[in-house]
């Protein structure tokens, strides 16, 4: 993993992910919980987690259970982590439709946690060139 500095997104940058997905693909916009939007950013930058897979699991799950988002949490947890991988140097290598159904399983089995998120991503992850 990145030797540098690792790159986080800020809840600017988070915003202006979520307000193009929302322009995208619809929904309702706005933020739900601003608290819970910035704890789920700090979580990655705790120190606690070994790598940039794990500081991404980490991020992922929190904006999916933090909910911080009138609409649209799913897929800003989805491309706040790649852009946060891709910010690394990083990215997940996955299409559209089979995503999709693998967090929908996941939160229909109440099994979104870090663990899952964590294997996913490592299975997914592929060095920008």
């Amino acid at each position: 993993m990145p030797a540098r500095a690792v790159q986080h997104l800020s809840v600017d940058e988070v915003l202006a992910i979520h307000a193009r997905l929302i322009e995208r693909w619809g929904g309702a916009s706005g933020v739900r919980d601003h608290g819970l939007l910035e704890s789920a950013l700090h979580r990655p930058r705790t120190g606690y987690y070994a790598d940039l897979a794990e500081m991404a699991a980490a991020l992922f799950e929190s904006l999916l259970i933090n909910h911080p988002f009138v609409d649209g949490n799913k897929r800003v947890a989805f491309f706040a982590t790649d852009v946060f991988l891709r910010l690394n140097g990083w990215r997940l290598e996955v299409e559209a439709r089979p995503v999709h159904r693998f967090l929908t399983r996941l939160l229909e089995r109440q099994e979104c946690d870090y663990e899952h998120l964590l294997a996913w991503i490592r299975r997914s992850l592929v060095r920008l060139r």
